[in-house]
């Protein structure tokens, strides 16, 4: 997992993956808020939180991309209730397309190297 994947919005991300990543930002965000605690500036404040949202969005938009949906999608989120559960089954749960999308390949598709002779 590279570093610079937190950063962007192309391609997909696998639902098992995702939980990773997502675990990852929420120990990192909670880590920096409790090294930052009281003392930080509202500034220092913005920019954590600005930081952990920005990754968060960028990694459902991945999500979102795996299951063949366009990241535009997250705004349904906005729909009270019933727009929160769908977005919440869609990136939580549900298993990405199987073949391939605008977006890539199956991220968990095996590719296997080796040669096949007939």
């Amino acid at each position: 997992m590279k570093i610079g994947r937190f950063f962007s919005a192309r391609g997909r991300v696998p639902r098992g993956q995702f939980w990773l990543q997502a675990v990852i930002v929420w120990a990192l965000f909670y880590l920096a808020w409790n090294l930052l605690g009281p003392h930080a500036a509202a500034p220092v404040v913005w920019l954590v939180n600005g930081i952990a949202l920005a990754v968060l969005v960028l990694l459902c938009i991945r999500r979102l991309h795996d299951r063949n949906y366009s990241g535009w999608w997250l705004l349904v989120g906005a729909i009270p209730v019933a727009g929160a559960l769908w977005l919440a089954w869609q990136i939580a749960f549900r298993r990405g397309v199987p073949q391939g999308n605008r977006w890539g390949e199956d991220p968990l598709r095996h590719r296997g190297d080796y040669l096949v002779v007939q």
